[in-house]
């Protein structure tokens, strides 16, 4: 199972939190992909409006399955593997 990590490339935190959550995962669950992408988000018919909402995860095997803001950080924090959990990312 596959899951998709939109995130702001401009803002240090986010980058940084992405960072954390490639060490965590170990690239085994997320990909990542940041707002500035304008070609990928175009496939999965996300807007720059979209976007000012905040981060976005994508669930790859249902992709109309999404989680925006702190619901995605709530849900990446769920996803990790056992031991991680959400303490980590915050």
């Amino acid at each position: 199972m596959t899951y998709y990590v939109i995130y702001d490339g401009n803002c240090n935190l986010c980058v940084t939190l992405v960072q954390l959550l490639e060490t965590l995962d170990q690239g085994k669950l997320f990909q990542y992909t940041p707002m500035q992408d304008e070609q990928k988000l175009l496939q999965w018919g996300i807007t720059a409006q979209d976007c000012e909402q905040g981060m976005i995860l994508i669930d790859g095997n249902e992709p109309q399955r999404r989680w925006q803001g702190s619901n995605a950080a709530e849900e990446i924090g769920r996803l990790l593997p056992l031991g991680v959990g959400r303490r980590s990312l915050l």
